[in-house]
């Protein structure tokens, strides 16, 4: 049902995630709306006594406020709290780019209001997964930013840096390494490369060494970690990581557990003897007893 209703009257969102909006792009929205006016359904909301909660249409809201329009319409329809939460979210996600800390926040409280619900943690993902058109990993990392420091939530609120590129220096340097990404530019796949290029230094004093250089600032192309770890390298003895004992260790349990496990093959043994039959597991067997005897050679 439509109805008219004073724009006083029209409440936002309890659920909204969006906590500030740009003027200037209120006012542009304001010169169209002025133009072309506001299409059917653009203002949509329940009613709450004689106010209206309005679902989604903030911007638009804003901008009629702007242009003093005295009374709007507005759809009016039965929904629940969730419904306003989850319609508010995927309207912001989809059309008004929110931040990913702010999208991370309208997120949490949508778990939240479910699991209050008695909806359970897995089944709870799955349903803002489903409705947000959002990967389950995605979400845990977004959620993830609220662990953040309060000046690298900050930052990423204002997209200074996106979500995943903060996470990425996060987890390489903390927020010092966020910092040197922000100054420097660095996209997630160039922190994600330095990353993998310090992990491969085998000095585990070299490695600390040169991922202090990173997060400086000091080095900030993975190339050039390759090189400096080469010039450290040169003339030092190697020194065994410190979980080396620990990584060999779970080979060997690892091995052995495969090895059990091939007494499942031996019903099947006078089968394997067929042309063809067995080419395919023998070629990946042979790939990795070659790549072990390199390893261990």
């Amino acid at each position: 049902m439509k109805i008219v209703i004073p724009v006083r009257n029209v409440q936002p969102n309890p659920f909204q995630a969006r906590r500030k909006m740009d003027r200037e792009s209120i006012k542009a929205l304001a010169d169209e709306i002025r133009e072309n006016g506001l299409w059917p359904g653009a203002l949509r909301g329940r009613m709450k006594g004689d106010r209206v909660e309005l679902c989604y249409g903030h911007r638009r809201l804003a901008a009629v406020k702007m242009l003093g329009w005295p009374e709007v319409e507005v759809d009016i329809e039965e929904l629940t709290d969730e419904e306003m939460a989850v319609q508010n979210l995927a309207e912001n996600l989809q059309r008004e780019g929110l931040s990913d800390i702010e999208k991370a926040e309208a997120i949490h409280v949508m778990l939240q209001r479910m699991a209050r619900a008695g909806v359970k943690e897995s089944d709870a993902m799955q349903r803002v997964s489903r409705m947000l058109g959002l990967s389950g990993g995605w979400i845990k990392d977004l959620l993830s930013l609220r662990t953040l420091e309060p000046g690298v939530q900050k930052a990423i609120r204002d997209k200074r840096i996106a979500g995943r590129t903060a996470l990425e220096a996060h987890r390489l340097g903390g927020r010092q390494m966020v910092e040197t990404a922000i100054q420097n530019k660095l996209p997630v796949h160039k922190l994600s490369a330095l990353a993998q290029k310090i992990r491969r230094i085998p000095d585990e004093e070299v490695r600390e060494e040169i991922r202090r250089e990173v997060v400086r600032g000091r080095v900030t192309v993975p190339q050039a970690v390759q090189e400096k770890a080469r010039s450290l390298l040169r003339g030092r003895a190697p020194k065994a990581p410190a979980d080396l004992d620990r990584i060999l260790g779970a080979w060997a349990r690892k091995v052995r557990a495969w090895s059990g496990e091939l007494d499942e093959l031996v019903f099947y043994r006078r089968f394997l003897r067929e042309p063809g039959r067995a080419d395919g597991l023998r070629s990946e067997l042979q790939r990795f007893v070659t790549r072990l005897q390199r390893l261990t050679s």
